[in-house]
């Protein structure tokens, strides 16, 4: 299963979609806030032991994309929608 990490102040944020037919790269861009970057990875890739949550240590220099906020994507989704109304 595919989860969102983004960072937020010292910590890494997880986002887990709620369902395997969720399109994740929508969740992300619509969950994670705006401006924020995000990697989209596979479950198994988080560490196990989530004592050390805090420690955990991501490279988001090439990130997947960016957050964009629920309002923005909404924004979007009804233009794609328009877009293949008209197609």
């Amino acid at each position: 299963m595919q989860v969102i990490i983004y960072p937020d102040d010292d910590t890494i944020c997880v986002v887990i979609p709620a369902s395997d037919n969720i399109i994740v790269d929508d969740v992300a861009k619509r969950d994670v806030p705006i401006g924020v970057p995000y990697l989209i990875i596979d479950s198994s890739e988080l560490p196990s032991d989530r004592y050390f949550r805090d420690a955990w240590e991501a490279d988001f220099t090439n990130p997947d994309g960016y957050g964009i906020g629920v309002e923005a994507w909404e924004n979007l989704k009804r233009l794609e929608d328009l877009s293949d109304d008209q197609n």
